[in-house]
């Protein structure tokens, strides 16, 4: 009795404190009950939901816990700086109240845009600077004793510079007897601006990211995880997240296995090389937010007084090629090392994965296969021209276009490049001394790469050629590479997929295919959201009605990542284990399909060999095959950069630019004294000319004065 009444005057007072909050996430569905968990810094409230189940004949119950802070607040001293562990809350005898999302970490405006076109009424105001909280999705089970559950994190994309763990709800997923967590973590300048220095060190983002590792794995116990069977699932930046942490001497202590979706630490959109001036991308921006930008430690005090809106706002203004990004905020080589916290990784990514100096663990690396196709729609194009393909003379225009960006983007980073080592070396290349690069040359290559030789006039595969060549440049390619580097070097198994599956229901048209993230919505079971537009703790939702065949895949993706989180194998045993396909009756329950289609799902998901790179490919009709474009992944990290170093002309050699006569002074030097001698030249040649002109007068003169004389004596003879 006694406890009941103190469980009532808990819950009257945590709804006294909450009742004035405003929560946008409120959903139709009731609340069912609420759950306390305990973690190393004080107690903390979920709440559970009831979920309906047909293979037990007790309900099931989904507790979730959203908004859990794990690191210090990231702001005032702490901006540009690693997280520290979060301070207990207080008072103790209060329950932390995590029965809603907190803000999303700080982006820029367009990138907030793309978070309301899954969360049409995503607030403003939901954005802040104090954003690393998480959010746990367990199912609720009453025996403690009971073996511990698979632990799923989910570290979201967004390119460093936006993204939120609101997108992804790990409701349905983690009704498969697994506990889902998703993060928060810096964004953009805040968590990625570099100096090279200790106190400007970068890579803040990835610093959150182990913190809220390091979290999962001390406290999920308590909300029945097995801190012994992570598995980490990154899409995108969360993808090359994952790439740079295998790297890392320190991180990969807190998880077991790993699942690189559409990315990995070798894309050159993962990092930003040394070669790129990250301390003059911040010394710019300093100097957009009137600061000097001269000392280091002043520049980042001056950036620390500002507001995170305002360097937000004017990170946009900071240029940088988009062959490498589109903007600098990206991890940088960290070789500095502190009592608190150790680099993530040191060196090149491509230098650590050629050595083998990466973690040994089981790996899933995977794409889309046509993930190119909304960059591609994004470009200066006519999408009438899209939608009926490409003939080949557009095609060959769209390809002397896209060589002729690349080129002005390196000529353009060439010239700033020679502003940085002007600055910062003695010796510099004269000012436009790489920029005459074979523009026609890489043109006529790049075409014979992406023309379709079987059919050269067919628009539509020429159309689905320049897809490709955005899938490939951007994701394929690194992605490809990383699955060969980690089968070569590691004795556990790695696998690859190859998600191909286009839904009737999808908002992208049928040229697209399966563009970036399409795999996302079916392993987080969306299809299975089809009843009301509301979804739990997120607001309206867009709206999409999903088909039977959609819930069948959903159903066999978010398995095949289970069984791999929980066994370290996709298909254990040859089969799909525990997919068990149910009548044609369309119960309340997840799972619904005719059994023939269930049975053409049960394929053997192979491990991958360097003799034999087999991939899973994804689609209604699922199949193993081998090696997944690997002649594109050559050419675009063997072939292309060297592209750019073939120049018409040859390349000058540096000078020092603090020489009595550095390279103009000789110039104009030599330039004077051939002008003189020229000069000379003429003037001797003039004088010539004068004095030829004078003999030759002077000697006419005097044969006519002899002539003369003569006919004068011949006169005077004669008479």
């Amino acid at each position: 009795l006694i406890l009941s009444i103190q469980a009532y005057f808990d819950d009257v007072l945590f709804d006294i404190q909450n009742q004035n909050r405003f929560n946008p996430y409120m959903f139709s569905l009731p609340t069912i009950f609420h759950v306390d968990r305990h973690t190393q810094y004080g107690y903390v409230r979920g709440t559970s939901y009831q979920v309906d189940s047909r293979d037990s004949f007790y309900p099931k119950y989904i507790s979730v816990f959203l908004g859990i802070p794990y690191a210090r607040p990231p702001v005032g001293l702490y901006r540009f700086k690693p997280p520290l562990p979060p301070d207990p809350w207080e008072p103790t005898f209060l329950l932390y109240d995590a029965t809603y999302y907190r803000p999303s970490c700080l982006q820029p405006a367009d990138e907030q845009e793309k978070i309301r076109q899954y969360i049409p009424h995503f607030p403003p105001s939901n954005f802040s600077e104090d954003c690393l909280f998480l959010n746990i999705f367990t199912p609720n089970r009453t025996d403690r004793y009971m073996p511990k559950l698979p632990v799923i994190v989910f570290i979201h994309g967004g390119d460093f510079i936006g993204g939120s763990s609101q997108i992804y709800n790990g409701f349905v997923l983690a009704q498969r007897n697994v506990v889902v967590v998703t993060f928060n973590y810096r964004l953009g300048p805040l968590g990625f601006l570099s100096t090279k220095t200790l106190n400007g060190r970068g890579n803040y983002g990835l610093f959150d990211q182990r913190m809220a590792l390091k979290f999962v794995y001390d406290n999920i116990r308590e909300f029945n995880g097995d801190p012994e069977n992570i598995t980490v699932i990154g899409h995108e930046a969360g993808a090359a997240s994952i790439g740079l942490h295998l790297l890392s001497q320190n991180t990969p202590l807190y998880f077991r296995r790993a699942v690189m979706m559409s990315g990995s630490d070798l894309c050159k959109w993962s990092t930003i090389e040394d070669e790129h001036y990250p301390l003059e991308q911040a010394r710019f921006l300093a100097r957009r937010l009137t600061c000097n930008d001269r000392n280091i430690d002043v520049l980042l005090d001056c950036l620390r007084q500002r507001s995170g809106l305002d360097i937000m706002n004017s990170a946009k203004h900071v240029w940088f090629p988009d062959e490498f990004g589109g903007h600098p905020w990206r991890p940088t080589i960290d070789t500095f090392t502190d009592d608190f916290t150790r680099p993530i990784f040191s060196r090149r990514p491509i230098e650590l994965r050629r050595l083998g100096l990466f973690a040994n663990v089981s790996a899933i690396l995977g794409t889309t296969s046509d993930d190119g196709a909304i960059h591609f729609a994004q470009q200066p194009i006519n999408l009438a021209v899209i939608d009926k393909g490409f003939s080949l003379h557009d095609q060959h225009a769209y390809l002397n276009m896209f060589v002729n960006r690349r080129v002005q983007d390196r000529y353009s980073f060439q010239r700033q490049t020679f502003a940085y080592e002007y600055a910062e070396t003695d010796y510099v290349l004269p000012r436009g001394g790489d920029m005459y690069l074979d523009e026609e040359g890489i043109a006529t290559v790049i075409k014979y790469k992406y023309a379709h030789w079987p059919q050269p006039d067919n628009m539509t595969m020429l159309r689905q050629r320049l897809v490709d060549l955005h899938s490939d440049e951007h994701t394929t390619s690194c992605v490809a590479d990383a699955a060969r580097f980690h089968a070569r070097h590691t004795f556990n198994s790695t696998y690859m997929y190859v998600f191909a599956y286009h839904s009737l229901a999808s908002y992208y048209p049928y040229w697209m295919g399966a563009p970036r993230s399409s795999e996302l919505d079916y392993l987080f079971g969306m299809p299975f959201i089809n009843d009301s537009q509301w979804m739990p703790w997120h607001g309206v939702l867009r709206r999409q009605i999903f088909t039977y065949v959609d819930e069948e895949m959903s159903n066999y993706t978010m398995q095949l990542f289970v069984n791999f989180a929980r066994y370290g194998e996709p298909t254990p045993g040859g089969f799909l284990r525990e997919y068990t396909p149910p009548s044609l009756e369309r119960p309340s329950g997840l799972v619904h399909s005719p059994l023939g289609y269930a049975l053409r799902l049960n394929v053997a998901w192979l491990p991958q060999l360097v003799q034999n790179m087999t991939y899973l490919l994804i689609d209604r009709y699922p199949s193993l095959q081998t090696n997944y474009r690997f002649d594109a992944a050559g050419f675009w990290s063997e072939y292309w950069p060297t592209a750019f170093q073939r120049r018409i002309t040859p390349v000058p050699t540096k000078y020092y630019k603090h020489a009595v006569l550095n390279h103009r002074d000789t110039t104009i030097l030599m330039l004077f004294f051939m002008g003189a001698f020229i000069l000379a030249i003429i003037v001797l040649i003039i004088l010539c000319g004068v004095l030829f002109i004078r003999v030759r007068h002077e000697t006419n003169e005097s044969v006519n004065k002899n002539n003369s004389n003569r006919r004068q004596t011949k006169f005077e003879n004669k008479e």
